[in-house]
């Protein structure tokens, strides 16, 4: 069982990794978008483009479902 432990420890770790690095990816190209506008290319407008509408989709009732989430569990994880 520890040997299990250990193992979803360690792919925890890495997913979280991948996640961190594809956030700052999306966060470089976000910043050639607003630094070069329309003429960052294409591939850079597509993502500014689908981070917009991903943003306008949200709705507040989404938002405050995922705060409530981020609290349960850290209040959860603190005991």
């Amino acid at each position: 069982m520890n040997d299990f432990d250990n193992l979803t420890k360690q792919a925890k770790s890495a997913l979280f990794r991948v996640v961190e690095v594809l956030a700052l990816i999306v966060a470089i190209l976000l910043l050639l978008y607003l630094l070069l506008g329309e003429a960052s290319g294409e591939y850079i407008t597509s993502v500014a483009v689908n981070v917009s509408l991903l943003i306008s989709a949200v709705t507040p009732e989404a938002l405050a479902a995922v705060a409530l989430g981020i609290a349960l569990y850290s209040y959860f994880h603190k005991k």
